[in-house]
């Protein structure tokens, strides 16, 4: 005779993406998937759509425009190479005035000193750009090496009238196409592989491409190629605030302090194992510097100490690092920060599928969300959001908040979004008994507008046990939607979930069980938390 059933309560708040399939060794409210749902700022239990992305120009008046290659942003500008036909097969430079919404000319541009357009697909070397006093420089795989045409330069000497050439240092000269280029100290730094050596050659302060002494160069460790070069505020033992040159090889970093003047120029190891092979996932932070290892998310700390990307100090392994590592192509993962968010867009595998996910991970929470759907080349900060490129969509300057606000937009370029939570399988239970749940009950919201939930109950292996649609319906109308003394009731446009019942259309009988919830992305929704009572039915596994 079977042993009474006895209930008890289990709950589920969606807390962060995680790489495991349980969560009962992971953390409570581990999901497999937070697709297009970010974290609600203001309340730790809910989680909300993503907002979508759209474009801040298209690019009119160029000829053609193509895939953008690399872009920063200074102030209220961006500046970038982008491919065109005006010099075809060529990338040529732009800046866009984003307080004026329209180009700035950039003069001085012809066929022979652009770079030639980069593969979208691949391997490749990333372009870099910095800025130095009045020049901003342009490293690109594009430059031949034959006569000036090393590096590009953007003079902005004059901001509304900037000037373009390309050039290799005066006096002293680089030797080879220079791989990444960084501002440290006022001058700029150039990564430079020479024959089997690893070469840091440095300009003279707030003169980019003037190098008078021969003897401005670093050997940076053994042969192997610099990768990547980020600069790093780093705190002293003294409490004082001081600034390093971070470089990075594929399983080395290394730390430059210090300047020519004053004989303080220092070359120190961080790491002999641990490097970067994705240039583009560096991304600065007030913490520290952001970056994708082989290992997965790291970081090098304001205190020059090399951490992995962890919720506490308490944890072991980071909670998201399998699609880090399973990267096919490293050079072409691309990251940022803004607004205490880093995002990184990875092509990898997951679960056996080729796929191009963006990951971010929100230092509030100092949790992960994601796989967000829209994939990018190149990102950059500009206040509160991102400025992004992407090779899928190729001519465009685009805008992409991490928080929402009332000017969002829940599509991106156009396209409709889906928001997918996916849980973990819920914690274990102290049986091996079958489980079974009549009642449960999740916290949603409409905020303003009607939305269609549908949930669905799985197993461990993904087959669906039984599924429904909520529908979260507003009774009154929105304040200003109506006229006044007409009797109609008024709602809240806030996000403020309410308890519904799921109404299973039978029992639920598994031994591990996950939720899945679907809904098409809007300002309207939120999910919170799930409760199940869980009846122990007594037996095993049947069969």
């Amino acid at each position: 005779m079977p042993i009474a059933p006895r209930e008890y309560p289990v709950r589920f708040t969606p807390r962060g993406l995680c790489d495991a399939f349980d969560s009962t060794d992971a953390f409570a409210g581990a999901c497999q998937s937070l697709q297009n749902l970010i974290f609600d700022q203001s309340n730790p239990e809910i989680v909300v759509s993503r907002p979508g992305v759209s474009t801040i120009t298209s690019f009119a008046g160029f000829n053609t425009p193509g895939v953008i290659s690399v872009h920063v942003t200074i102030g209220m500008t961006t500046y970038g190479m982008i491919a065109t036909a005006r010099n075809a097969g060529h990338d040529e430079p732009f800046a866009y005035d984003h307080n004026a919404g329209a180009f700035i000319t950039i003069s001085g541009v012809v066929a022979g000193n652009t770079p030639t357009t980069p593969s979208t697909t691949g391997a490749w070397t990333p372009p870099t750009m910095a800025s130095i006093g009045a020049k901003i420089i342009v490293t690109h795989p594009g430059f031949n090496g034959v006569g000036a045409n090393f590096f590009g330069v953007i003079d902005v000497t004059n901001p509304a009238a900037p000037a373009w050439s390309s050039a290799n240092t005066t006096v002293n000269l680089l030797p080879t196409v220079p791989v990444a280029v960084a501002n440290f100290n006022n001058r700029a730094y150039f990564a430079v592989q020479s024959g089997s050596l690893a070469l840091l050659y440095y300009s003279d302060v707030l003169a980019a491409t003037v190098i008078t002494n021969a003897t401005n160069i670093l050997t940076i460790g053994d042969t192997s190629p610099i990768t990547a070069l980020c600069g790093l505020p780093i705190q002293t033992t003294s409490s004082g605030i001081t600034q390093a040159l971070l470089v990075f090889k594929a399983t080395q970093i290394w730390q430059v302090t210090g300047d020519l003047v004053g004989a303080t120029l220092s070359l120190n190891y961080i790491s002999l194992t641990i490097g970067c092979s994705a240039p583009r996932s560096l991304a600065n932070s007030p913490l520290g510097t952001y970056f994708i290892s082989n290992s997965g998310p790291m970081m090098v700390s304001q205190a020059a100490g090399l951490l992995s990307v962890l919720y506490s100090a308490a944890q072991l392994i980071p909670d998201v690092q399998a699609p880090f590592q399973a990267a096919t192509q490293p050079t072409r993962i691309a990251g940022g920060y803004c607004a205490t968010i880093y995002r990184v867009s990875v092509q990898t595998f997951v679960n056996g599928q080729a796929v191009t996910n963006d990951y971010w991970f929100d230092e509030h929470k100092r949790r992960w969300n994601g796989p967000h759907t829209f994939n990018y080349a190149c990102a950059s900060q500009l206040g509160n959001f991102f400025v992004l490129v992407s090779n899928d969509s190729p001519g465009k300057l685009i805008k992409s908040e991490v928080e929402p606000s009332q000017s969002s937009v829940y599509t991106d370029i156009g396209a409709a979004l889906t928001g997918n939570l996916l849980s973990s399988t819920l914690p274990k239970t102290q049986n091996m008994n079958q489980k079974q749940v009549v009642e449960s009950t999740i916290e949603l919201s409409s905020g303003g507008a009607s939305v269609l939930y549908t949930i669905t109950a799985q197993d461990e292996i993904g087959s669906t046990i039984n599924s429904v649609i909520i529908p979260v319906t507003v009774s009154g109308k929105l304040w200003g939607a109506f006229f006044w003394g007409d009797g109609t009731r008024w709602t809240s446009s806030l996000n403020i979930c309410k308890t519904y019942t799921i109404p299973w259309t039978m029992p639920l009988v598994f031994p591990k069980l996950q939720l899945n919830v679907q809904v098409t992305s809007s300002s309207a929704i939120a999910i919170g938390t799930a409760h199940f009572r869980y009846q122990d039915l007594g037996y095993t596994m049947v069969g």
